[in-house]
Formats: C-alpha cells, sequence, structure tokens
C-alpha cells in the first residue's frame, strides 16, 4: 500500500510489519513488529505485538520462545507504567512456568509484577500478585509460614480506601489481609 516510503519512515514501516504480521500470523512476525514499535515508543503496541507472539509460540508448544516474548512484553510494560497488561503478561509467562512444573520461576513472575505493581500504587493488583506468588512457592514445596508480602499489600490498600473515604472497600481490605494471615498458620510445619 505505502510502496517505498516504508523504508524512510518508522510509522509507515511499522504498519508493514503489522501488516505482514497480521496476514502472516507468525510469532516472528509479530516480533519484528514489536521490536521496532518498542524502539519507537509506541508501547501499546509493542505489547500487543509481543503477547501476540507469545500466544503464537505456546500454541507451536514452543514455552521457551513464548516466555522470552512475554518477558520482553513485561519489560516494556515496566517502562510504559502499564499495569493492567503487565497483569495479562505475566499471566501467561507464569502459566507455563506452572504447567511445566517450574514452581519457583512462575512465583519470581508474580514477585516481579507484585514488585512493579506496588511501585506504580496499585495496591489490589500488587497483593494479587504476591498472593499468587505465594501460591507458587507453597505449590513447590516452599516454607511460606513467614511470607506476609500479601497481608502487607492488603494493608496498604486498606489504607488507600481509608483515605478515598471508602470504607466498605476498607473494611474488605482489612478482612482479606486477616484471611491470607489465618492461611499462613494453617501451613506452618
Amino acid at each position: 500500500m505505502y510502496g517505498n516510503n516504508a523504508e524512510n519512515d518508522s510509522y509507515i514501516k511499522g504498519r508493514a510489519l503489522e501488516a505482514r504480521a497480521r496476514c502472516e500470523n507468525s510469532p516472528e512476525a509479530w516480533l519484528n513488529f514489536a521490536a521496532l514499535k518498542a524502539e519507537k515508543g509506541s508501547y501499546a503496541l509493542a505489547v500487543m505485538g509481543f503477547l501476540n507472539a507469545g500466544i503464537l509460540f505456546e500454541s507451536a508448544k514452543d514455552t521457551a520462545s513464548a516466555a522470552g516474548a512475554y518477558q520482553n512484553g513485561f519489560s516494556v510494560c515496566v517502562k510504559a507504567a502499564f499495569k493492567e497488561p503487565a497483569v495479562m503478561i505475566v499471566s501467561r509467562l507464569a502459566g507455563i512456568a506452572e504447567r511445566g512444573s517450574d514452581f519457583s520461576a512462575a512465583a519470581s513472575a508474580y514477585e516481579k509484577l507484585g514488585a512493579f505493581l506496588e511501585s506504580q500504587g496499585a495496591f489490589f493488583l500488587a497483593a494479587d500478585a504476591y498472593e499468587h506468588a505465594a501460591e507458587m512457592f507453597f505449590s513447590g514445596g516452599k516454607d511460606i509460614s513467614e511470607y506476609h508480602k500479601p497481608a502487607d499489600l492488603w494493608t496498604r490498600n486498606a489504607e488507600y480506601w481509608s483515605k478515598s473515604g471508602n470504607p466498605s472497600d476498607e473494611v474488605w481490605s482489612r478482612r482479606r489481609a486477616e484471611i491470607y494471615l489465618e492461611m499462613l498458620q494453617r501451613t506452618k510445619k
């Protein structure tokens, strides 16, 4: 459609790469598109490309390449401060590790997500990510009886809601912290 102009204009080149990726629907084509968009600062489009590549790699049972695509996508999410897309990307990344019984890698992915979300002040999402990490550590046989990070974040979420004048979410968040700590007591050996 754009002819030879694509060689000289990064936007047109990106559009051409995206058109090729949509038509081919190959992970390699999506990775080429994603890399260009990440380099040019079009972060939402880069994340879309890495996500599409990862899903296609997963479909082809190439979990190592899928994990690499998701890790690249997560890096872009962090750079762009994209909270919700980061949750989706890490969910897929951790799922690969969990299905492969690599609970440590799954927990690590969730902890990195939790740290990023906490840094963004997204305490609910951070607490949820750390609870997923705890679940993965526990599934891998690790003692989590002193893993208080989820409760700490649920408490911070309650404080956020208290300051925002939302007592029902404050109460819910405090109760969620208590439930998590009660669960930890049951894991003590």
